[in-house]
């Protein structure tokens, strides 16, 4: 009896220091192969301008696909196609729908970003997940723009302002660097803690993301993370800006990661941001809140 007594201890003890045992989460990509990330998100936007409040409902669709083309040493050369830019916003100034993989080329912010969709971009990534920098971005951008030649003159400058908005290298930083920035530098164990660092830009905003990271358990080569943002607004670099934003909310997110790959397998957010923005023509002030859902899934 006390044989099986103590064999019991040891296999559960092994069974604990088994799960305690570090583990470490990178990257780990077949060269070649393409991976596909899906993301969904609905965001609510409450707007209280001189008196008047409304908001703007907007729901988006991105699929994303990359490969590794080479990797020395833990730097990654990631080939990255946005496949599908596609949101539908519902507001009292109107409807609009748009899609990058079936665009209305009659529209020339469609024919931008349906340009953008069929063009590819290379970014060097590590197998930390930490976003380094582009290889080709003068190339995609340049790509991009020639879609600018076959619009009618007319349209031409606006067609360019939106392009440049739509491309300038934050934003296009901005769908790339959260897909893989959530691993540890190092070896982890359950109830452990690490975080990360990056900026969102889009139509000459910029927040700060700061975010943490805790592992809470290991299953069938399954981590299960979760996460906490903090998100601030940061001032503008551009002189040309025409609004100021003093922003600040946060983010809370489940996911899980493949131990084998280090691919995020699924993550659901929450986040809530609020403040106000500042337009510099008149000085006039607007109140803003944005309530915000999203889930990222890869595609096998």
């Amino acid at each position: 009896m006390k044989k099986v007594f103590l064999s019991v201890f040891f296999a559960l003890l092994g069974i604990s220091l088994m799960a305690q045992a570090p583990v470490t989460l990178k990257l780990n990509l077949e060269k070649g192969k393409v991976y596909t990330a899906k993301s969904t998100s609905k965001q609510t936007v409450k707007i209280d301008a001189a008196g008047q409040q409304f908001n703007i409902d907007v729901f988006s669709n991105n699929v994303v696909t990359y490969k590794v083309l080479k990797q020395e040493n833990d730097i990654m050369d990631v080939e990255l196609k946005f496949d599908t830019i596609a949101s539908k916003s519902n507001s009292p100034m109107g409807n609009k729908e748009t899609n990058s993989a079936k665009p209305n080329m009659n529209d020339p912010m469609e024919r931008i970003m349906n340009k953008i969709s069929t063009s590819t971009i290379v970014a060097k990534i590590s197998t930390a997940g930490k976003f380094i920098d582009f290889v080709n971005y003068p190339k995609f951008k340049d790509r991009v723009l020639f879609v600018l030649d076959s619009i009618p003159a007319g349209k031409r400058d606006q067609a360019k302002m939106v392009a440049d908005a739509l491309i300038q290298e934050s934003a296009i930083r901005t769908r790339i660097e959260p897909l893989f920035a959530y691993l540890p530098e190092k070896a982890v164990k359950t109830g452990d803690t690490w975080e990360s660092t990056y900026s969102l830009s889009a139509n000459n905003a910029t927040l700060l993301s700061l975010n943490t990271f805790t592992l809470k358990g290991i299953a069938s080569n399954v981590a299960t993370v979760s996460g906490k943002s903090e998100i601030e607004s940061l001032p503008s670099n551009d002189p040309a800006a025409q609004m100021t934003q003093n922003l600040k909310g946060t983010m809370t997110a489940d996911g899980t990661v493949d131990v084998v790959t280090g691919l995020m397998l699924k993550n659901t957010a929450k986040g809530h941001i609020e403040g106000t923005m500042t337009v510099k023509a008149n000085n006039s002030e607007m109140k803003m809140q944005l309530d915000s859902e999203s889930e990222t899934i890869m595609i096998k």
